[in-house]
């Protein structure tokens, strides 16, 4: 097939005006088959599934930054995608084998249950680091595919919208999960029979990513591939002083999110010995308010820039691994905790996304892409493993504080407080065009939130408030006023 023409039909789209209906339409239903595979091979689930296969916490860590480690091709993939006319073909070339792998990873527990396979960590390995370097290709293409078909002055609105989508399908789909490994005792054929589900779905969603509009193509490259001209495009990026603090940003926040991030589902089974199902429910409650709220931050976004949404939000999120810290003296700070976050997240992921598309040159997306990527997944490989050796290290100590004993898990999110302030030094540094005082944009978050938790009492109390006249109703006249004179006296 030519260069020029477009996989799987569909005409090129400009990025002026608006998007047409049914592209719209397209983009929704791509992600929310996306979320149908993803939830039941991800998360608690996933992380279940690893502890299955035998790794400790510390196999755990070095598994999750092996993988992470791919991001250091982003330099080679960003240049080859920026000389690639077609990014959707790009796209879908590489994605599809990433999608069948899936099937490889839900025969191992079926094969380590037969002994076929005792140990099927190593192979684990081999298939996840490869998929992930094919992961950080498919990544840099489709930022760019998907950055040059949807309007800039519209990113907040369409991102939030298809944000909601995919979050209202991941929730149930999530619990789906949960119910299922929790109905059965043998989890080996459990989590075969649910990878194989999500796999299924999996190639599904590779189907309507098909149905995405190509976007207008691009003239070729005229200097040639060599290796030397990598480091020269990735020093021209460095070059901008302005863009590297937001790297910076990204780098350190990744770091300290990565460092307790990778362990929270594991101590909910390892240690509270949650279910599946109940670590689900609870997680509803993160997606709700996520769903909730995405319009809201996209709102903010695209009239007062991306930089407030990410400072207000991040500082939030700073807070809430000190309260995984005392969750095993209350189950419950883990509805809090997802109530808060869930409604920070999805400000801080949109504005994030958003904020990247914003300051990336369109000729130059791919390679600021990778410079970013390369800088987030050094620390996305290092901050899983030193959770891991610090979790490892500490081992059975108990730091005893008279009421509370704090356990090596509780100590690393205490740490993990730290690793989420110091971030936010670099973001303030950075300069957005058109972004809005700090202060400003904060007071009408605090305005805002403040009538939608009045709104949510008030529509909390209607069913007291019913009940209240339905009583006057149907209580005589004559009963009320004997009522009320014994009340006077």
């Amino acid at each position: 097939m030519p260069e020029s023409e477009s996989v799987g039909g569909g005409k090129p789209v400009e990025v002026t005006g608006s998007l047409p209906k049914q592209v719209y339409k397209n983009i929704l239903l791509e992600v929310a088959v996306a979320n149908m595979w993803v939830p039941l091979m991800s998360g608690a689930i996933g992380t279940g599934y690893l502890l299955l296969l035998g790794a400790s916490e510390f196999e755990f860590g070095l598994l999750v930054s092996i993988g992470s480690l791919a991001g250091i091709s982003a330099p080679i993939f960003s240049y080859l995608v920026d000389r690639y006319r077609d990014k959707k073909k790009l796209t879908l070339l590489c994605s599809l084998p990433v999608r069948l792998s899936q099937f490889i990873l839900a025969a191992l527990p079926l094969l380590m249950y037969y002994k076929i396979l005792p140990k099927p960590l190593l192979l684990y390995l081999v298939v996840t680091v490869a998929m992930s370097f094919v992961n950080v290709f498919v990544g840099q293409a489709w930022f760019s595919w998907l950055g040059d078909i949807i309007p800039e002055k519209q990113r907040g609105h369409y991102f939030a919208r298809r944000n909601v989508m995919g979050g209202a399908v991941g929730m149930v789909f999530g619990v789906l999960g949960g119910l299922f490994l929790d109905g059965y005792s043998n989890k080996s054929l459990a989590f075969t029979g649910l990878f194989f589900f999500g796999s299924v779905f999996a190639i599904l969603d590779y189907y309507y990513l098909r149905r995405l509009p190509a976007a207008p193509i691009q003239p070729p490259a005229k200097e040639p591939f060599s290796m030397e001209a990598i480091p020269k495009k990735m020093l021209e990026v460095s070059k901008d002083r302005n863009f590297t603090k937001l790297v910076w940003f990204n780098a350190a926040w990744t770091f300290g999110m990565t460092l307790i991030g990778t362990y929270q589902n594991m101590y909910l089974i390892k240690e509270l010995k949650m279910s599946y199902t109940l670590i689900n429910i609870y997680a509803i409650v993160s997606i709700v308010m996520g769903l909730v709220t995405m319009t809201f931050w996209g709102r903010i976004a695209d009239r007062h820039g991306n930089k407030p949404v990410m400072l207000i939000t991040g500082n939030i999120l700073s807070i809430t691994p000190f309260l995984w810290a005392f969750m095993a003296y209350a189950n419950w700070l883990l509805a809090v905790i997802y109530f808060v976050a869930g409604a920070c997240w999805s400000g801080f992921n949109l504005a994030s996304y958003n904020l990247m598309l914003k300051i990336a040159p369109r000729e130059k997306r791919a390679s600021y892409m990778a410079f970013n990527t390369i800088a987030v997944a050094a620390a996305a490989a290092i901050a899983p493993a030193a959770g891991g050796a610090i979790l490892s290290g500490i081992g059975s100590y108990k730091l005893d504080l008279y009421f509370f004993k704090f356990g090596n898990y509780q100590l690393l999110f205490v740490l993990g407080v730290l690793g989420r302030f110091f971030p936010s030094v670099f973001l303030r540094q950075f300069k957005e065009t058109g972004e809005g005082d700090i202060n400003s944009v904060g007071l009408l978050v605090r305005t805002e939130a403040a009538e939608f938790i009045n709104s949510a009492l008030s529509f909390a109390l209607v069913p007291f408030s019913f009940i209240s006249n339905a009583v006057e109703e149907v209580v005589p006249t004559g009963i009320k006023k004997r009522i009320w004179k014994r009340k006077k006296k």
